[in-house]
């Protein structure tokens, strides 16, 4: 991990926000960040969850050329502006795999950060559009552990994580089992995931040139554990959920549907935050997850 030249609590933070997918799993005739949910867009409401954080200074939004002229517009509304006030927001043309659109995003970035040694102490988070109620909580927590990890030096990066509650099995290429991995070692990821915005490039330079890219990477912490990096989950959120089928467009949908009608049963946990869009909201604390491997 690169020493950081400067203070990491007073280090600038900024966010990467992969919206160049086509989603052709949701079945729409659009990408998926510029589908309408509840009256806003994915990406509309991925800002917003940023913007209500407060702790994320600048966004790279990583946008398909095709979707150039409808990114442009949700951005220089006068109501989001409002909304998003002080973030700084900038549009950056997509690569073609999501590996390229956030390498692009990070380049963007590190151009835009004032100073000598521009990334230097710089945090990133790398988020998905899709998913877009990710709550501000969510975005706090994986800031303040990434300025610990980088002011420690104990590790490089920080990734929102939940339980894995149903049992995997690894199996081989003919589907038959080769072995289940112990439940209460599995999470499964989501972002935003934060890093040193320096470490995050080295990592992703070393994984294209060194003949990594073969390797499987299916996260941005993927590629720094190859670079060999440290990198600390923290807890999560169910409502952090990728919107990538009709079910999830639905179980989102849902989600909405409970923080903005009045309760008659009681609600999932946390989903009166969903009431101004992407509110604050505490998610799943460490003694959940402990409680959670136990059913």
């Amino acid at each position: 991990m690169t020493p950081p030249e400067i203070d990491p609590t007073d280090a600038p933070v900024c966010a990467v926000v992969a919206a160049a997918g086509s989603g052709t799993r949701l079945g729409r005739d659009m990408p998926k960040a510029f589908v309408d949910l509840g009256g806003r867009t994915l990406l509309e409401r991925a800002l917003d969850g940023i913007g209500v954080s407060g702790v994320v200074d600048r966004v790279a939004v990583v946008v398909s050329e095709a979707m150039w002229g409808r990114a442009e517009e949700i951005i220089e509304d006068a109501t989001n502006n409002a909304l998003w006030e002080p973030l700084e927001i900038q549009l950056v043309p997509g690569g073609g795999e999501r590996a390229d659109s956030v390498r692009a995003g990070l380049q963007a970035m590190a151009k835009t950060i004032d100073g000598p040694e521009p990334t230097a102490g710089a945090i990133v988070l790398v988020h998905d559009a899709a998913r877009c109620l990710t709550p501000a909580t969510v975005f706090r927590r994986v800031v303040e552990q990434t300025r610990a990890g980088l002011s420690s030096g104990q590790w490089a990066g920080v990734i929102p994580a939940v339980p894995v509650v149903d049992t995997v099995k690894t199996v081989d290429e003919q589907g038959f089992v080769l072995g289940t991995p112990a439940r209460r070692t599995l999470r499964a990821v989501q972002t935003p995931q934060g890093f040193g915005l320096q470490d995050l490039m080295s990592a992703n330079e070393a994984f294209t040139r060194s003949g990594l890219a073969g390797a499987e990477a299916t996260d941005d912490a993927s590629i720094m554990e190859l670079a060999g990096h440290r990198v600390l989950t923290v807890a999560g959120d169910p409502r952090a959920l990728k919107i990538t089928t009709p079910e999830d467009y639905e179980a989102a949908l849902r989600l909405l549907d409970w923080g903005a009608q009045p309760q008659r049963r009681p609600a999932p946990p946390g989903a009166d935050d969903l009431a101004g869009g992407n509110a604050a909201g505490q998610g799943l604390a460490r003694d959940d997850l402990a409680d959670e491997e136990k059913r």
